[in-house]
């Protein structure tokens, strides 16, 4: 589950005939998170601009207000519309590659201490996270990584479960599975709205966001950032944030700064509250999170991968991961391949760009597979037969080659920071990401250690590992 990886950025459209439906992509949808208050214009001058306001961008930012900088975020939609209120909602490192526990455990820190922080409850609950173990081939894979998971941070609780406990932890689990592996400190939120309370703590604290408003360009000067150019003028800075989400290859192109990075389409379901499995997990062929209220999110393990431009832009970059990740893609030719030739970041500054003409980006709902899901879930919790599907949506999650972001300064482009490509674990992973830029930014040391994170991994020569 921690290795969602492959496919497309979804091909967008320059111009206003984007409107029209494709085969696995709205042009625009709507958003999903609790309205947060913007300002409507933003000011002249910022020591940083961020440009994203999900969760990354907006972690990034609360951090760098810490370090005592006037922070601006800039969101071309609505706070926490795309992705970020789109996502599973776990906060997890169970079977997470022990090369990234570091990060994942510190986001877990920190997490548990913003309802603290900011005064409301956030919706972040320490509800447990299983891996259902299908196999003694699984059982001995699970095993090996607790024994090195354990060396690289002996903070991890995950342990097997097995026999009278996994019944005693998931009652009124039917499928034959051999046990789970299973972390008691790892926890879920409220995807619909946490990102947005998120946010207004950190516009307390004093950080400005500023939406609708699309960068359209950004300035250098002497190969360094001068300012962005926006719908509504001139931002003067010297530090850029780019937190794009699946928009920040296509952002960062305009620098001549090449970021492999692909998106996948999801579908999700919520149903009604019933009793049902606790937690969060992943069975064989389906995964669910318990909403605080009762409900349940249920997605599937499979992906559509349609395929545009970037599919054969970045094949290099991606071939070596695609063994890992056949099994969780299906790749797709149709009318966005086409729309794709279309997709380009306008070096004008004085007209409408692709990112105003698609606010909000998200993926159609696949209701058969929904369905499929669903049928799956109800197999292993007969419980769950009883629940409605209360709504239904699709996201687009942005995929780099090992499966792990980038959270990066960009060499020979003094003053352009990168934090994206989250394949699927932005929620898990992004208050540590962010407080971790910035102290690059601010040029102190990371609690964290950057080093497989930085963007010249993938041209410096440095191996490929597939980091799951």
């Amino acid at each position: 589950m921690e290795a969602l990886l492959g496919g497309a950025i979804i091909g967008g459209a320059a111009g206003a005939g984007i409107a029209s439906l494709l085969r696995y992509r709205l042009a625009s949808g709507v958003s999903r998170a609790e309205p947060v208050a913007t300002e409507e214009r933003p000011p002249a001058e910022a020591d940083v601009v961020v440009i994203g306001a999900g969760v990354a961008g907006l972690a990034t930012a609360l951090y760098l207000n810490e370090h005592g900088m006037k922070v601006l975020v800039l969101e071309k939609g609505v706070v926490a519309g795309e992705q970020s209120s789109r996502a599973f909602g776990w906060i997890y490192s169970n079977g997470w590659h022990p090369e990234k526990l570091e990060l994942a455990n510190q986001a877990k820190r920190l997490w548990e201490g913003y309802a603290g922080r900011f005064g409301e409850d956030i919706g972040y609950r320490r509800t447990g996270n299983f891996s259902l173990i299908n196999s003694e081939e699984e059982m001995e894979a699970h095993k090996a990584w607790l024994s090195e998971a354990k060396q690289a941070d002996p903070s991890i609780t995950s342990r097997i479960v097995t026999g009278e406990e996994l019944d005693r932890l998931l009652p009124g689990l039917q499928d034959r599975y051999l046990g789970a592996l299973y972390q008691d400190s790892d926890g879920t939120i409220e995807p619909q709205y946490t990102i947005s309370r998120l946010a207004r703590g950190a516009q307390r604290e004093g950080v400005t966001i500023c939406a609708p408003c699309a960068v359209r360009q950004i300035e250098l000067a002497g190969g360094q950032v001068a300012a962005v150019e926006t719908e509504h003028g001139t931002i003067r800075c010297k530090t850029v944030v780019i937190a794009a989400g699946a928009w920040s290859s296509l952002l960062v192109r305009q620098l001549g700064v090449r970021l492999p990075q692909l998106g996948i389409c999801t579908t999700m379901q919520r149903l009604s509250s019933v009793a049902g499995p606790a937690g969060a997990g992943y069975g064989r062929d389906f995964t669910w999170r318990r909403h605080a209220d009762g409900q349940y999110s249920m997605g599937g393990l499979r992906h559509v991968s349609p395929l545009t431009l970037d599919s054969f832009r970045f094949l290099r970059d991606f071939m070596p991961a695609m063994g890992h990740a056949r099994s969780m893609l299906k790749l797709r030719f149709g009318g966005d391949f086409w729309t794709s030739f279309g997709e380009r970041a306008s070096s004008r500054t004085d007209a409408a760009s692709v990112f105003e003409h698609v606010r909000i980006l998200s993926a159609r709902v696949d209701r058969k597979e929904n369905g499929t899901i669903r049928a799956n879930a109800t197999r292993a919790f007969p419980a769950l037969a009883s629940a409605r599907v209360v709504d239904s949506w699709g996201g687009v999650i942005d995929a780099t080659p090992d499966s792990t972001p980038v959270i990066s300064d960009v060499a020979n482009t003094p003053g352009v920071f990168l934090i994206t490509g989250f394949s699927g674990n932005g929620l898990s992973v992004a208050p540590a990401a962010g407080q971790m830029l910035a102290a690059m930014i601010a040029g102190v040391k990371p609690v964290c250690n950057p080093a497989i994170y930085r963007l010249q991994r993938f041209r410096d020569g440095s191996p490929f590992v597939f980091r799951h």
